[in-house]
């Protein structure tokens, strides 16, 4: 799987945490730092009826839910949800290391609350999850594979005479793939872009790794991740953060650091909404206004309790937002459906 994550920072807080004796979820912090909600099930409302949804992009066939309203009669926008970085599923949820990092359910509490308010979705998985891992070549995969993918989705809800429009709903990584993906093409009466960076990545990382790291090891990292760009060993580097110079993603990583956000807002065409968690710590409040300044047109939300996967917090302490990626019945903010449902609906 691909781990090149804007979540590597996380990944670090992670690998301290399991050789403490308490979990996240004893950390005082945690429950000092986080807004007391009401849980929510991790299972569809009976508001809300989902089905399969499948689309082909190339030789895969990528797997989905699709999430209507009810009641819905005619036609309505419905929206593709991209995943973020990493093995995320459909759902917003990880396996494997990443798993006690993410099994948020994002995706899928996302979609059913949008349901309710009157807008369908389709969230899929990505072509490095489930069966279609054993059928792509990993070392031959790059970013415009995953941007390939979204215009696939994007061309097959088009053609379905249930749906007046598309929206790309993009989440991390995956506000960058609707992103490249529109302007490559993907039909979308817009796009909207939910804690994506707006910043190269390399500048994202290193922004990360400095905030954990001391100037030594990022000094070795910097030095490291110019070796394995060329194609070369990337030799000395922190053990936590191994995994980003594996052989097999480099062709993805080399693909990924050419891609500017803010060159990239600057040419698009169709409206943008761009949200950004005032808690979020994988991305920050200049990547949100630098897209902005890139695309004045483009309209921007500021939700000052939400961190990268929309729960609601207090905290900017890493090991007590750990609990928030990791318990699926935390609901997400309620800014959040309400204003991507809102800006949906006043769309040509």
């Amino acid at each position: 799987m691909i781990h090149f994550l804007t979540r590597i920072a996380f990944q670090l807080s992670a690998l301290a945490l399991c050789a403490a004796p308490a979990s996240a979820e004893g950390d005082p912090r945690a429950a000092r730092d986080t807004i007391a909600l009401a849980p929510v099930d991790t299972v569809a409302p009976s508001t809300v009826v989902e089905s399969p949804y499948e689309f082909t992009s190339g030789t895969l066939s990528l797997p989905g839910t699709l999430t209507l309203p009810r009641d819905a009669g005619g036609k309505i926008p419905v929206a593709l949800i991209v995943a973020g970085s990493g093995p995320t599923d459909r759902n917003g949820n990880s396996g494997g290391l990443m798993r006690a990092q993410n099994n948020s359910n994002l995706y899928a509490i996302l979609a059913w609350e949008l349901a309710e308010l009157g807008i369908a979705s389709v969230r899929y998985d990505k072509r490095t999850i489930g069966e279609n891992l054993k059928k792509v070549d990993l070392q031959g995969t790059s970013i415009d594979d995953f941007v390939d993918d979204v215009t696939a989705g994007a061309k097959a809800l088009a053609a379905d005479a249930r749906f007046s429009r598309v929206v790309l709903l993009g989440h991390s990584e995956g506000a960058e793939l609707v992103l490249q993906a529109v302007n490559r093409g993907a039909p979308a009466a817009g796009i909207i872009m939910a804690a994506g960076a707006g910043r190269p990545i390399r500048t994202v990382l290193r922004e990360q790794l400095s905030r954990q790291l001391p100037a030594a090891e990022i000094a070795k990292w910097d030095s490291a991740f110019g070796r394995y760009l060329r194609g070369e060993e990337p030799g000395d580097v922190h053990q936590a953060l191994r995994p980003m110079f594996l052989p097999q993603y480099r062709k993805f990583m080399v693909s990924w650091v050419k891609y500017d956000p803010a060159s990239e807002i600057a040419r698009v065409k169709v409206p943008v909404l761009v949200i950004h968690g005032g808690r979020d710590l994988q991305v920050s409040k200049d990547d949100a206004l630098a897209l902005k300044a890139a695309q004045p047109a483009a309209r921007l939300v500021f939700i000052p309790a939400a961190n990268h996967v929309f729960r609601a917090t207090i905290s900017d302490d890493r090991m007590a937002q750990l609990p928030l990626y990791r318990d699926p019945t935390i609901p997400i903010v309620p800014e959040l459906a309400p204003t991507i449902a809102g800006w949906i609906d006043k769309l040509p």
